[in-house]
């Protein structure tokens, strides 16, 4: 235990030059918060305690770490700051002027401590800002879900407030179901970070959902509300709902009958900060699933159940992630340089079936292109052809951090909705992630398994060249190199041979007959009496009408598609479950 920096302090930091961790416990409680995350750190750590006047003394700490089962009890420095007020503006002032001493001895990166409104929080805050070091704050009770820190480089977790994570949702007239949603989302756990709420209201939305939007309190950032002005249907509700504002904001994006896990939000950052910003980061990631799958959506013969453990193969851990092209719209994260991409593709691809009809893109065998009006069918294409790929949860019975409850009105019959319960999966409640994931953290992008859009086992290499291949069918420009996130390569249409037009004759007709001369004949009729108010024109209440059926041309045919194979999907599952359970009892009982 030490009290002040040392000669050896000093020494240790020129001769071994290494970035370290500074941790501040401001009292036993805060120590016993941060204990789990110190102990886990594989590399030295600092941990300074503020006294006996505070509550606990650098030797109790030491006393701790020798009678627990801290695994890095060995690597754990401890000093006491010793500080001689309990007062807590006197004691943040004197913590503030030793905690610099401190650091100017040691030269950590990053200094974690506990998020709290008190005078010694916000003071080391300034203090870290003024001295160049990352500061994470973390809340006492959330410390236990984010332990994967220690699993993070010092260079990645000094991008920890890189990340900016938008939550956006888009709703319409279902205000019970978008009630869910954000009671989930308020619940979850955002680890001290400040995150916006982007609230989308399609034209239609209704008055019990304005109230809700307009009087509902966001505790953990800005809430944002939009309204359409009109009824553009769920592509460019989806699509137009998000444009990145930099190349570190990215957006969750939630449908209102969408649920998602108290955990959330830790996946998403997890995630991340391991493949964005560490020393393996990808630029063929495009996003994070929160949702897992049970079916294949894409086949050409319709959905068939999906299991990812038997997809994936026994050489690969039970539970650990895995990577897929298909994109997911029940809840999930999307990459900022990606998603500008595809809001250029999908421009370019509108238009041109809007005006020219020229290009000719398509994905093969993939039931997408049945869909017309889904902004995954253009997504789907965009990613075929780079070779993208997106990172999908793996963990027992599809344990998930969304589940949707596929409340689709008028899209889906009331007789099918004991059907639908298929698509449902259980929300993530007890933090299990580490515990699930192959060495309790999350692997390097190389070593995930990759399935391509159909859930068969590729490689990324091979994808590429799937890609590349493909490219000369649909595009007459070469293939632009990966990290351009320019999607124009993909959009140069092939020149088509011109017909010479045929000279047609014109027929000589029978003249016209010469029309009669007009006259024009001015009324003049008495001044009309102003309208009475009780026979003046009432204004529309959206919120008492009847809600009717959502015109075809505002349908998502993705949807409408999906609810024709749910019973047949049903039907499969109850033939695959009872076939297994066949065989299970017939290995059992050969005789």
């Amino acid at each position: 235990m030490r009290t002040s920096p040392t000669a050896l302090d000093y020494r240790q930091r020129t001769l071994l030059k290494l970035e370290t961790v500074l941790f501040i416990a401001d009292g036993p409680e805060q120590a016993i918060a941060l204990h789990p995350l110190f102990c886990r750190f594989r590399s030295p750590v600092h941990v300074v305690v503020t006294g006996a006047r505070r509550g606990l003394t650098g030797k109790s700490l030491e006393d701790v770490l020798r009678s627990t089962e801290c695994a890095n009890a060995g690597s754990v420095f401890v000093h006491d700051l010793d500080l001689t007020t309990a007062d807590d503006l006197a004691a943040a002032s004197a913590a503030a002027t030793e905690t610099s001493r401190l650091i100017h001895a040691l030269r950590p990166s990053v200094l974690i401590h506990v998020h709290r409104d008190q005078p010694m929080f916000h003071v080391l805050n300034s203090l870290a800002r003024a001295e160049g070091l990352t500061a994470i704050g973390l809340p006492a009770g959330e410390i236990r879900h984010a332990l994967w820190l220690s699993e993070l480089s010092i260079k990645t977790l000094q991008r920890w407030h890189d990340v900016e994570l938008d939550v956006v949702v888009i709703t319409d007239r279902r205000p019970h179901s978008l009630s869910r949603l954000l009671q989930s989302t308020n619940s979850a756990y955002y680890l001290g970070d400040a995150v916006n709420l982007k609230l989308h209201l399609e034209q239609t939305a209704d008055r019990v959902t304005r109230m809700l939007v307009n009087g509902y309190t966001w505790r953990h950032g800005k809430k944002i509300v939009r309204h359409r002005i009109q009824k553009g249907g769920l592509m460019p509700a989806i699509v137009e709902s998000w444009y990145p504002s930099s190349d570190h904001n990215y957006a969750v994006l939630l449908e209102d009958d969408i649920e998602v896990s108290p955990l959330y939000y830790v996946w998403a950052k997890y995630s991340i900060l391991k493949y964005r910003y560490s020393e393996n980061a990808t630029q063929l990631m495009y996003g994070i699933s929160l949702y897992s799958p049970r079916h294949l959506e894409l086949l050409p013969q319709g959905r068939r159940p999906f299991d990812p453990v038997q997809a994936i193969g026994d050489e690969y851990h039970a539970r650990i992630p895995y990577l897929t092209q298909v994109p997911c719209s029940w809840g999930a994260v999307y990459f900022p340089e990606h998603w500008r991409e595809f809001h250029g593709y999908l421009t370019s691809r509108l238009e041109d079936l809007r005006q020219y009809q020229l290009l000719n893109i398509s994905v093969p065998n993939s039931r997408s292109q049945r869909w017309k009006k889904s902004w995954k069918k253009y997504f789907i294409e965009l990613v075929y052809l780079r070779g993208y790929v997106m990172l999908y949860p793996n963990f027992q019975h599809f344990e998930s951090f969304s589940t949707n409850h596929l409340e689709f009105g008028t899209h889906i019959k009331k007789e099918r909705t004991n059907s639908l319960d298929e698509f449902l999966v259980p929300l993530m409640q007890r933090d299990t992630i580490l515990s699930q994931l192959p060495g309790e953290r999350l692997p390097d992008f190389d070593g995930l398994p990759v399935l391509d859009l159909w859930g068969q086992r590729v490689s990324h290499p091979l994808l590429e060249s799937i890609g590349a291949e493909w490219h000369k069918n649909v595009s007459a420009c070469p293939r632009a190199p990966l990290g351009r996130f320019d999607p124009q390569d993909l959009l140069c249409p092939f020149v088509r041979p011109t017909k010479k037009a045929k000279v047609v004759p014109k027929k000589t007709g029978e003249p016209h007959q010469a029309v009669e001369p007009l006259e024009y004949v001015t009324v003049y009729i008495d001044a009309v009496e102003p309208i009475q108010d009780d026979l003046a024109p009432k204004p529309i209440d959206i919120s008492q009408m009847t809600t009717v059926e959502s015109e075809i041309t505002h349908e998502d045919d993705e949807f409408r598609d999906m609810a024709q194979d749910v019973e047949r999907l049903v039907a499969l599952a109850q033939t695959f479950t009872t076939t297994t359970t066949t065989i299970t009892t017939t290995t059992t009982n050969p005789h």
